[in-house]
């Protein structure tokens, strides 16, 4: 079911999702449907370019990040853990060691501050592996952090989630029987939408601290109309969060959970 949900969300992202147009208008013009294909191409090679500008980045990522912007350590309550969502380091590569961060490494950097700043006693690591045998997220997180001078016994790892979701159930597994209640919620800004709705749902009362805003205050020096690599990776993340929350939400992922 997992790899079924992963294979069906890159079908809907801007590249895969015109480039499979692209295939089909071949397959059509070749029985004869040159309309139909005509139709399909104009649709990919559009929809990939206004995903690819400034603009499409922007309407699609702005709703997401402007409900959770940027507070500070003083603008921030007291809670009982910090919880930091995996996502921040990429797996373990062939040439590399531990895991490198990735740009959504903010999430990482944000949970330690907050560490720092004595908001909460224990910092939780949220992250399981997406390839058997690859070493959890949380265990290079927390290498990371070790590295940095926090002391391991202040980090509780959750190595056994593979999705927003589970993050939640697995979180609230090991925090639920040491009476915890109040978090301090790290993640990206266009992923606390649904990651909090999530932590809500498993009884967590959930103070959101977002980090890894993407949306730039000015553009340049690339003209917002023309594509961009950078862009078109912004278009995507945001689109995986729009599908994303609709998804659990159709599938009642965001119900108060009635168990104990």
């Amino acid at each position: 079911m997992l790899l079924l949900s992963k294979i069906a969300t890159l079908l809907i992202y801007p590249l895969s999702f015109s480039l499979l147009c692209l295939v089909l208008a071949a397959l059509l013009r070749r029985r004869g449907g040159s309309t139909s294909a005509t139709l399909l191409t104009l649709i990919a090679v559009l929809w990939l370019y206004c995903c690819s500008t400034e603009w499409g980045a922007t309407t699609l990522m702005t709703p997401l990040e402007a409900a959770y912007p940027a507070f500070t350590d003083e603008e921030l309550p007291q809670a009982e853990a910090i919880v930091v969502l995996g996502g921040a380091i990429n797996g373990e590569t062939r040439f590399g060691r531990d895991g490198d961060l990735n740009d959504a490494a903010d999430r990482l950097w944000r949970a330690a501050a907050l560490y720092l700043a004595d908001k909460a006693p224990l910092l939780v690591l949220s992250g399981g592996t997406r390839v058997e045998g690859e070493l959890p997220g949380s265990h290079l997180m927390a290498e990371k952090l070790v590295s940095i001078g926090l002391p391991r016994d202040a980090l509780v790892q959750e190595s056994e989630s593979r999705t927003t979701r589970e993050n939640g159930q697995q979180t609230y597994a090991l925090l639920h029987q040491r009476d915890i209640q109040h978090i301090l919620l790290v993640t990206s800004a266009s992923h606390m939408r649904r990651a909090s709705a999530v932590f809500v749902a498993q009884g967590f009362a959930v103070t959101a601290v977002a980090t890894d805003h993407q949306t730039p205050l000015r553009i340049g020096p690339v003209p917002g109309w023309l594509p961009t690599v950078e862009r078109l990776s912004r278009s995507t993340r945001a689109i995986h969060e729009w599908v994303g929350y609709w998804v659990y939400d159709r599938l009642g992922y965001f119900a108060a959970r009635t168990d104990d």
